[in-house]
């Protein structure tokens, strides 16, 4: 007979309820009034049909998400996990600096102070200020980080708020019927856990290898930043990271001064 662990099932269930707030695209943040580029790449004619939707967000999945916002993702989990709060920074500012137009830094700010009222009011956390100017990623971060959250947990739930999200805004404005819509988040879920555990993983071990050596830096009040910077770089060729979208940058830069827009990105 299986002896059941109510204690273990509270947590495991408390925790599927936080993982499934974080990742609604309505609450906590409303992050459904932005698209991350799907209504320009509709007006230009890249997104039409659901062949086409299904292509953009696999590149978008692999290119932007895959490639560097879940491993910067988990990388800053990592880092607050252990108390490196100077690597977490700096990882922080560079999430900042890689939002390259107006409206993605615009995004980026609106959800942060949006999420940052919901842990205010309602789970009556008080975010200081320092947390919140390096956008949105960040402080998902810190939160997840506070939570105790796998970082595999984390970056499933960031990107699957993304993809569902970039869905309904092509299935509103292409439009797409509903099961086309939900057709597309199934593949494209598909793809984001088959590339999930292997992320974290090799997440983790550049984090560890990283964090084992010695690094050379002046002995000033810059020492700190200094490392942090040397760790950085080394991450970001270790695993392989980059944040370079010019096509993204450029529909984003389009959307600014599309006549009609449903979506602020």
């Amino acid at each position: 007979m299986i002896e059941v662990n109510d204690h273990n099932d509270n947590n495991d269930n408390e925790v599927t309820g936080r993982l499934l707030m974080l990742a609604s695209s309505n609450l906590p943040i409303g992050s459904y009034t932005y698209s991350q580029g799907v209504e320009p790449a509709i007006e230009s004619g890249l997104i039409h049909d659901e062949s086409s939707c299904l292509t953009f967000m696999s590149d978008y999945l692999e290119l932007a998400l895959c490639r560097y916002e879940l491993p910067l993702l988990a990388l800053m989990i990592e880092a607050l996990d252990v108390g490196d709060l100077a690597l977490a920074d700096a990882l922080g500012a560079d999430y900042h600096a890689s939002r390259e137009t107006k409206e993605f830094v615009y995004e980026s700010n609106q959800l942060t102070l949006s999420l940052s009222s919901w842990l205010d009011e309602v789970l009556e956390l008080n975010v200081p200020d320092s947390l919140l100017i390096h956008g949105f990623l960040p402080l998902f971060a810190q939160i997840s980080s506070h939570w105790q959250l796998q970082p595999a947990q984390a970056v499933t739930t960031y990107a699957f708020g993304q993809i569902e999200n970039m869905v309904l805004a092509a299935v509103k404005t292409v439009p797409l019927g509903q099961m086309a819509g939900q057709r597309i988040i199934w593949q494209l879920q598909q793809l984001l856990s088959k590339q999930v555990h292997a992320l974290a993983a090799n997440v983790n071990h550049s984090f560890l290898q990283i964090q084992s050596i010695p690094i050379e830096a002046d002995t000033t009040q810059a020492d700190a930043i200094n490392k942090s910077t040397a760790k950085l770089n080394l991450l970001f060729a270790t695993l392989n990271m980059s944040a370079s979208l010019p096509n993204l940058a450029i529909l984003s830069c389009q959307h600014e001064r599309q006549y009609s827009r449903l979506f602020r990105s």
